[in-house]
């Protein structure tokens, strides 16, 4: 395929394949050791995940974790709430599961003192997705103007 104008740029696929699947979803499957490219929509990637995800659990595989340093803080950050709020985290526990837990225990219990911290964690990791995934698309999109400009 070759481009002939910056406005084909948006549509050109650039060799990624699945184009029609996220970023988050793309790096998922990487992570899972699924080549995105045999992937042709995004409900076809979450049932692959979902898939694999269910075989390593039954096989005992753990499954890959991937955080950057900010990610790191705001885990420990989380178990250490969790701690002061009796909650029981393992070290293998994903962030999502562990705020979630915080989320229910606040909602259930008397815990108005630690919504704040909570609230704080909550911005930070949504603060700390963001940043991933605007890395993440523009690496993409600069690979795709690498590969326009080489005529790959």
């Amino acid at each position: 395929m070759s481009i002939n104008s910056i406005g084909q740029i948006g549509s050109y696929g650039g060799g990624f394949g699945g184009g029609g699947i996220s970023e988050e979803t793309r790096r998922k499957l990487i992570a899972l050791g699924i080549d995105p490219r045999t992937v042709t929509s995004e409900a076809q990637a979450q049932a692959l995940i979902q898939n694999a995800i269910k075989i390593r659990k039954s096989a005992k595989i753990p499954l890959p974790v991937n955080v950057c340093q900010g990610e790191r803080e705001i885990i420990s950050k989380a178990k250490t709430l969790a701690a002061k709020m009796g909650l029981v985290v393992s070290g293998a526990t994903p962030l999502e599961q562990i705020l979630k837990a915080i989320s229910d225990k606040i909602d259930s219990g008397n815990y108005d003192e630690h919504k704040a911290e909570f609230a704080s964690l909550q911005q930070a990791y949504q603060t700390v997705k963001q940043n991933r995934n605007a890395v993440f698309a523009n690496m993409n999109y600069s690979a795709s103007l690498n590969k326009m400009m080489l005529g790959l």
